[in-house]
């Protein structure tokens, strides 16, 4: 493995972020609260009873991911996050495939936050009789001030975005797990059988829900894209990207069987619930916790549009210091030592696919999973790369781990094209039929203006996925 030694004057703060605030933007950008408030109703409109059985299964496939990008992860860290791991076993094509596919994702995924955010901050303030942001203007006022204060905050400090949208996530995490314990034990259905025995459930059901789940893990990784600012990155990364996994596995797989167990008429009432966490506060005549819920949940949604613009911006930087794309967006903040320029660039992009779904008149939720579905297929390609690029790596620099490797990141690889493949046939209904097309337009389209760039300036092409630093104790 060679050593690769980078001159980062003038550019992002190296070293500036502890192992702890590293930890915290890879569950800022998981945002377990946000996911709870309506994945599982989502989820249950297909799997039922095996809600959380899909979880669980999400919980697998992505321990298995983990596993893969760790490989890689303790041995080389840089700002292009999974895109710079894939390049030793990739080359420059494959490294930008990879955080290409990434890229997409976390745009959508910010830009599908966005509409969340503003759709729970409109509760909250309903909740204190402030009214007017529930229609279609309210909401696209909402949606615009939520993404100016998130890149205020990405641009001022990666220390401070990654400790408010952490503290504001185990926050609301901490609320919404007391609610569940309560609607749970009130119900008296704690120990549920039609779960356990997965009552009415079906496997294309299960299946199809289980692209939900990996939805809700997405960013897991998104330490990886600190690899440049972090305190002992070989460390940090890998235990980061670990944690946040099984934090946010074992809090969905308890939340959807609360949600699922005390939901007054079953999956199928929950299925059709815009806001699950407040109807079963009604439900169970804890309402004034109402307020608290909102505001959590809208925490969780800005913590998810503050992380993802810090990975986005970091994936722009890379590229612009690579001289793929123009080297302004290589120019860090004077000051702020943040990647300004390209977390600027990324403003638009975000801000019109919620715009423009919510002026076509579609539900603020319905434009969450919608856009975040999207973004979940960038997510799946660039971890399926990964999966395949780890033991090739290992195998390239005669690590011990290569069969291990070997199993695990093809068992990986073919679960995520499976759930990929479930996802297109049998055809599901519609919008949820177009929405891998979306993303296979975007890829395809970014891949081939990165092989016009190899066609005309192959000497650019070559050093996609090089700004990256290895660790040379690691074997």
């Amino acid at each position: 493995m060679s050593n690769t030694t980078q001159d980062h004057s003038g550019g992002l703060a190296k070293g500036s972020i502890t192992p702890l605030e590293v930890g915290m933007q890879s569950v800022a950008n998981v945002a377990p609260s946000a996911v709870i408030a309506f994945t599982p109703a989502a989820m249950a409109a297909y799997a039922g009873n095996g809600t959380w059985f899909s979880f669980l299964i999400g919980l697998g496939i992505v321990l298995v991911i983990a596993y893969s990008i760790s490989q890689i992860a303790r041995r080389r860290a840089g700002a292009g996050s999974l895109g710079i791991l894939a390049r030793p076993a990739l080359g420059a094509s494959g490294s930008f495939a990879t955080g290409w596919a990434l890229f997409i994702g976390v745009v959508a995924i910010t830009a599908g936050s966005l509409p969340g955010a503003a759709y729970f901050l409109s509760r909250a303030l309903d909740n204190v009789h402030v009214t007017g942001f529930d229609g279609k203007g309210g909401q696209i006022i909402l949606n615009v001030l939520v993404l100016v204060v998130a890149t205020y905050l990405t641009i001022t400090s990666i220390r401070l975005s990654a400790r408010v949208s952490s503290i504001l996530e185990l926050t609301s995490i901490a609320v919404i797990v007391v609610v569940l314990v309560i609607v749970l034990v009130k119900s008296g259905n704690f120990f549920d059988t039609a779960q356990w025995k997965l009552t009415g459930s079906t496997l294309n059901g299960i299946v199809f829900a289980i692209v939900l789940a990996i939805l809700g893990f997405v960013g897991f990784e998104s330490a990886a894209a600190l690899g440049e600012e972090s305190q002992n990155p070989f460390r940090a990364i890998p235990r980061a990207i670990r944690g946040s996994a099984i934090l946010a596995g074992v809090l969905y797989i308890f939340a959807a069987y609360a949600q699922v167990g005390a939901f007054k008429g079953g999956p199928s009432a929950l299925a059709t619930s815009a806001s699950p966490m407040d109807d079963l506060a009604v439900q169970y005549g804890i309402s004034w916790f109402q307020l608290l819920l909102n505001l959590g949940i809208t925490a969780s949604f800005f913590a998810v549009v503050v992380a993802c613009i810090n990975v986005a911006g970091r994936l722009l930087f890379t590229w612009g210091n690579e001289g793929l794309m123009g080297s302004w967006l290589a120019q860090a903040h004077p000051k702020h030592r943040t990647p300004s320029h390209a977390i600027y660039l990324v403003f638009i992009p975000i801000l019109i696919p919620p715009v423009w779904c919510l002026l076509a008149g579609l539900a603020p939720l319905a434009v969450v999973t919608y856009i975040d579905t999207v973004g979940v297929f960038g997510y799946m390609v660039a971890y399926t790369l990964i999966c395949l690029a780890a033991p090739i790596f290992l195998q390239k620099i005669k690590a011990r781990e290569v069969a291990r490797a070997w199993v695990i990141g093809l068992i990986g690889a073919a679960a995520l094209i499976y759930v990929f493949y479930r996802n297109i046939w049998p055809i599901p209904p519609s919008p949820v039929n177009t929405l891998p097309y979306y993303f296979l337009v975007l890829f395809i389209l970014g891949l081939l203006g990165f092989f016009l760039v190899k066609i005309r300036r192959p000497a650019v092409a070559a050093q996609v996925g090089t700004f990256a630093d290895d660790n040379p104790s690691a074997v």
